[in-house]
C-alpha cells in the first residue's frame, strides 16, 4: 500500500515538457563568433495539465519561465477499492485546473542538463470534485438499507490565488541544440482548499 501511495505522488509531481529555441548570432568585428540561443518555447504535459511556455535566457545559468497550464477532467469513474480496502463503493471524479507560472529555471552545471526550478503560481481555477457512492445495499444484522437509501459523499474541493513551486528536473528551457526534451518533479505550496 505504501508502494502504491509514493508511485501516485511520484506521478502527481510528475511532468514532461519538450523545448525549442531561437537563435541569435553575436558579430564581433563582422566575424561571427557565437550563436548565442536567448529564447525557447515549450509545451508540457503533467499533472497541472497540457501547458505551452516561452523561456528567455538572463545569463549562462538562469532562464527567466513562463508557462501557461490547463487540465479538464469530467465524470470520471475510478476503482478506488485499492486506496480504500473496499470494493463497495463507486468514485465518480472529476478535475479542473488553470495554472500560469512565472519563475527562473537554475542550471548550476554548465555540462549537465541538471536543473531547479522555482517560482511563484497563479492558480485561477484548481478544482478536484467527486461522488462517493454504494454499489449495492448495506445490511446490519436483520435490517438492509438500499444503496440509494444510504447517501452519498460528495467532494467539492478549490484552490484560488497565488501558490510559491519549487522543483527540479533534466533538460533545459532552451536547450543547446534546436529541439530538446525534459523531466521535471516538483510540487507547488499551495493554501488549503475551500
Amino acid at each position: 500500500m505504501k508502494i502504491k501511495l509514493l508511485l501516485v505522488a511520484i506521478v502527481f509531481c510528475y511532468s514532461t515538457q519538450n523545448f525549442a529555441q531561437q537563435t541569435k548570432k553575436n558579430y564581433i568585428n563582422n566575424d561571427e563568433t557565437v550563436k548565442t540561443k536567448k529564447n525557447g518555447l515549450n509545451i508540457s504535459f503533467g499533472t497541472s495539465g497540457f501547458g505551452v511556455g516561452y523561456a528567455r535566457k538572463l545569463n549562462t545559468k538562469l532562464n527567466a519561465i513562463v508557462a501557461y497550464h490547463s487540465l479538464t477532467i469530467e465524470d470520471k469513474e475510478v476503482d478506488v477499492s485499492e486506496f480504500l480496502d473496499n470494493d463497495d463503493v463507486n468514485f465518480l471524479g472529476g478535475v479542473n485546473s488553470t495554472i500560469i507560472d512565472a519563475g527562473i529555471e537554475y542550471v548550476p552545471f554548465k555540462k549537465s542538463s541538471f536543473k531547479l526550478a522555482f517560482g511563484i503560481g497563479f492558480l485561477n481555477n484548481v478544482a478536484i470534485n467527486g461522488l462517493i457512492t454504494y454499489k449495492e445495499g448495506v445490511e446490519y444484522g436483520d435490517v438492509i438499507v438500499a444503496a440509494q437509501d444510504v447517501g452519498k459523499v460528495i467532494i467539492n474541493s478549490k484552490w484560488s490565488g497565488t501558490a510559491p513551486f519549487i522543483g527540479f528536473g533534466f533538460g533545459r528551457a532552451i536547450p543547446k541544440n534546436r529541439v530538446g526534451f525534459g523531466v521535471d518533479i516538483g510540487t507547488y505550496f499551495a493554501k488549503s482548499p475551500t
